[in-house]
């Protein structure tokens, strides 16, 4: 009988193994899918004219190299003025006078890093998402990586 229940566990656990390698790969097969695709949202209050437009993707790219590429690019450029820098949550808060916006980049592992960028503004007509997804792609090109705009 002692012997048939440690059988068992061991199956069961020999069960258990195998079908979170199986989730695993599941799950890196999604990430693949979803590395240097741009992903964006915007949004505007007619009443008010308040927007806020958001871009994010993730790049194949350690943490720590995109948030340091990220603080170069802003710091040459003359557009924008950095208002809040955190290092430790590698997040960055800038404005142009106008907009303000932050970027922010989340560690999904060793070399697996999510760019997120958004921007707040009173009363643009237009949309921003455009700008964010161009400056977006400069960074990926910085960093040598290919990122793009899914398909429609």
């Amino acid at each position: 009988m002692r012997r048939s229940i440690h059988s068992c566990s061991l199956v069961v656990g020999s069960l258990l193994v195998g079908m979170s390698g199986v989730a695993d790969a599941q799950a890196l097969f999604l990430a693949r899918r979803a590395v240097g695709r741009i992903e964006q949202m915007a949004q505007s209050a007619p009443s008010t004219g308040a927007s806020y437009d958001t871009a994010t993707v993730i790049v194949e790219v350690a943490p720590d190299k995109v948030f340091e590429t990220i603080k170069r690019l802003l710091a040459q450029n003359t557009e924008v003025r950095v208002t809040r820098s955190n290092d430790a949550r590698r997040s960055i808060e800038f404005t142009d006078g106008t907009q303000i916006g932050g970027i922010q980049v989340n560690p999904l592992n060793d070399n697996l890093a999510q760019l997120m960028v958004s921007t707040a503004h009173p009363g643009i007509a237009t949309s921003t998402t455009s700008i964010i997804v161009t400056r977006i792609l400069n960074v990926c090109r910085e960093l040598n990586v290919v990122c793009q705009l899914p398909d429609s």
